[in-house]
């Protein structure tokens, strides 16, 4: 079936309310989606960043991005829609795609490509805090005017479960392949969506399993080798893994170390017209970098070798690159630059033999052009001014079926007040509420990954602050594996007393042998 393209004149954008959809305002079409309003202002942004970028056969350049009121990644964020004219023209803000204003949905991950046949393809994600994959989704609009300056778009279509932070490809056999990730809850996390009808319906034709252990985000993106064999790259926590389809995408080994040092955070991988691939990435290719010393790279051997390195920008807290190669032979590669302070999203212009020489050999090389800088914004607030949380959000507490935990050279012993709680730490427990009178602890270290394993089945618990009182939190990933958040009220945990450290309690039904990995920081609890 083909995509019914509605094209809605420009004036109708303005705002657009979509109210026949139902369910989770995950699953529902945003409510603004067009001009920017006054709270969308450049003016009246605390957060910038995670840009996308292409070029309109003419010319044109289209730009995207996620922004929000407060300094971080939360139920206000929006997605930013820049057009200029070319080379050395101003950006011009021209949409808007914002779910339901403060929240608690956002929309974050943006994407743009330019299909073969000349349309404009505007991808984001849509999530609810605490939601999970399957109320997590791509969406995405489309014009076939990608030279005008503020075309028609179609009417926004949710793609399918997951996030898309990569650009699609098109193969050999004329497919299109999106790399949608389900890495919150999916054993086979990083997917590989296709459509044999130009982007008319897409489906899985199979995934790569990204361990639990090394997951992040997978942001991964695929590469078609000579060979005729698909090369996946994916985003891990040690830094880039690696996992190579010999049957068109349908099975995938698991994710493997690529060999190719990097910092956790996204990179930027695509074949130039010279049949080289282009690798943008952190620091050297033999050293293992922060998110600094952004640098491209050359390989004339579908990624076995890399050479070159050309310094697109040395600053730390450069990040998330994405670009085009357009006929002229031109290379421009967007990324963003201190996502809460300086606030800027830039854009870097090359020739592969700058990348090739190291240096500005073609006289091409343009860096550090400023598309958006922004400012203003709400202060977020600090853990010393949010006042207890009540949690009346979350789930009751479930305790009539307890589990047990248990953790390789830990012994559990009651949650009583004045018990040393960490191993590392001196932390010691203060007033325990009396819904976890009876509970049990499982002592262990604050820093450092951990796998606990479910003895007994049934109901098991942790305890960590949220994320606007610490970022150590291991809150997110607790809920990635399934835990919700108890309606119970904060818990000044521990002596020496912090607001930083007060802790909402997670639980899960567990089966017996289910193991369950946490990092810094959060304590188990069960009831014996």
């Amino acid at each position: 079936m083909n995509l019914i393209r509605i094209l809605l004149p420009a004036a109708l954008l303005v705002p657009v309310a979509f109210l026949e959809a139902s369910g989770p305002g995950s699953l529902q079409p945003p409510l603004h989606l067009g001009k920017p309003g006054p709270e969308h202002a450049v003016t009246n942004r605390a957060f910038t960043g995670i840009p996308s970028f292409a070029v309109a056969p003419q010319g044109r350049f289209w730009a995207t991005w996620y922004a929000g009121v407060t300094p971080a990644e939360d139920a206000n964020n929006y997605v930013v829609l820049a057009t200029s004219g070319g080379e050395g023209s101003p950006w011009s803000e021209v949409l808007v795609i914002d779910p339901d204003g403060e929240g608690p949905v956002r929309a974050f991950d943006p994407q743009l490509w330019l299909s073969p046949d000349g349309r404009l393809f505007h991808f984001w994600a849509q999530m609810e805090k605490g939601r999970r994959d399957a109320e997590l989704g791509v969406w995405c609009i489309e014009t076939g005017e990608p030279e005008a300056p503020d075309p028609a778009w179609s009417k926004p279509r949710r793609i399918g479960d997951g996030v898309m932070m990569g650009k699609p490809l098109v193969l050999s056999s004329g497919e299109w392949v999106l790399p949608v990730s389900r890495w919150r809850e999916h054993d086979q996390s990083a997917q590989m969506i296709v459509s044999t009808d130009a982007g008319g319906t897409w489906g899985l034709r199979g995934a790569c399993n990204v361990p639990l252990a090394d997951r992040q985000f997978d942001e991964h993106l695929f590469v078609e080798r000579r060979d005729g064999s698909l090369w996946l790259l994916a985003r891990t926590n040690y830094g880039m893994g690696a996992s190579v389809s010999v049957d068109r995408g349908r099975t995938w080994p698991g994710l493997k170390p690529s060999g190719i040092l990097h910092t956790p955070s996204r990179f930027f991988v695509s074949r130039l017209a010279s049949g080289n691939l282009l690798l943008v990435k952190h620091g050297p290719l033999d050293t293992r970098t922060s998110r600094s010393h952004l640098t491209a790279y050359l390989s004339k051997d579908d990624g076995r070798n890399w050479s070159g390195g050309l310094m697109l920008d040395e600053r730390s807290g450069v990040s998330y690159p994405d670009g085009q190669q357009t006929p002229d032979g031109l290379i421009r590669v967007i990324y963003d630059y201190n996502r809460v302070s300086d606030r800027k999203i830039l854009l870097a212009t090359f020739r592969e033999e700058d990348v090739a020489a190291g240096r500005d050999r073609s006289g091409a090389v343009k860096l550090r052009q400023l598309v958006s800088q922004a400012s203003g914004g709400r202060e977020k607030p600090t853990p010393s001014t949010l006042p207890l949380q009540a949690n009346a959000d979350g789930k009751p507490l479930r305790n009539s079926q307890p589990g047990t935990l248990t953790l390789e050279g830990s012994q559990a012993q009651p949650l009583l007040p004045g018990v040393k709680l960490f191993t590392d730490r001196n932390y010691i427990a203060a007033g325990i509420p009396e819904a976890l009178k009876t509970a049990h602890f499982i002592p262990l270290a604050m820093n450092g990954r951990k796998t606990l394993t479910c003895r007994r089945p049934g109901t098991v618990f942790f305890l960590t602050p949220l994320l606007e009182r610490n970022r150590d939190t291991v809150a997110q990933p607790l809920m990635d594996q399934g835990f919700e958040k108890v309606a119970l009220t904060e818990i000044p945990l521990f002596h020496p007393a912090s607001s930083a450290n007060f802790c909402t309690l997670f639980q899960k039904d567990c089966a017996a042998g289910e193991t369950l990995l946490i990092g810094k920081w959060a304590l188990p609890v069960f009831f014996p």
